[in-house]
């Protein structure tokens, strides 16, 4: 008999400058596993060290971005208390990879996110969404908790009032919903939203790698006022030895598309 194998967790393919990441146990509509996140994690650091990649979009198979932890699993009770923490913090490790990572990552959300999988698409730099699309952060309702950074980040994106309501009353919401509210980038029809994340993906590849990578950062720290009048000036410093800085300046004179090469 014929040895059956498995399909990768984590597809990865490429479009141009892009690094595609597509969720795929689409038969359990992309719910996370620890082999999930152990691929993701590696294909996110792999393009994150790639010079050739300059944006990520991740997104997943099927009719579902992610429905979070894979409760199934979950039920069976067969895991031991080290491999459930090895399973929370690789959750922890997903989002934070995504927050830090130095090329900026676009999330497109087709179907459901929830759980763990909205963590993920909140974590993104940006988020693309269809319309339709249904989010939500059921954990209190299930007796569990938030991950990823959520309680310091969903806040900053939606207000506290807001966020009190999405992470304990827990009710889904729309993408027409995420965008009215500041948390997506865009909602777009769902038979649209992956040639409107590759758009953006796009026109964020074409940015100066080096200061996208310092204003990514700078945005993430939430730097006091004080603190962000003393520090960039040393950004744009450090920015103006570079030779992306110089082709910026030489590109806007003589009225060109500039091209950056990441030095």
């Amino acid at each position: 008999m014929t040895a059956t194998t498995e399909p990768a967790p984590v597809l990865v393919s490429r479009r141009d400058r892009i690094a595609l990441l597509t969720l795929n146990r689409p038969d359990r509509l992309n719910a996370v596993s620890a082999e999930l996140y152990r691929d993701l994690i590696d294909a996110l650091v792999t393009a994150d060290d790639d010079p050739q990649v300059r944006c990520v979009i991740l997104t997943g198979a099927g009719r579902a971005f992610c429905v979070g932890a894979d409760l199934k699993a979950h039920a069976a009770g067969t895991r031991t208390r080290a491999e459930r923490e090895d399973y929370v913090q690789l959750g922890q490790q997903v989002c934070r990879q995504i927050l830090t990572m130095a090329t900026p990552v676009v999330a497109a959300v087709n179907g459901y996110a929830l759980g763990a999988g909205a963590e993920m698409a909140v974590s993104a730099d940006f988020l693309v969404i269809a319309e339709q699309a249904r989010m939500g952060f059921p954990e209190v309702s299930i007796g569990t908790f938030v991950g990823g950074g959520i309680t310091h980040r969903l806040p900053r994106l939606v207000g506290l009032r807001r966020a009190t309501d999405l992470l304990i009353l827990g009710e889904r919401f729309t993408g027409t919903q995420a965008f009215e509210w500041g948390l997506a980038h865009t909602a777009v029809p769902a038979e649209t939203l992956l040639d409107s994340a590759v758009a953006l993906a796009d026109s964020l590849a074409s940015k100066a790698p080096l200061a996208l990578a310092r204003m990514k950062a700078a945005l993430r720290r939430d730097d006091s006022l004080d603190t962000a009048l003393d520090t960039e000036p040393g950004e744009l410093l450090a920015l103006m030895d570079t030779e992306d800085w110089a082709e910026g300046v030489a590109a806007f004179a003589q009225r060109r598309d500039p091209v950056f090469r990441g030095k």
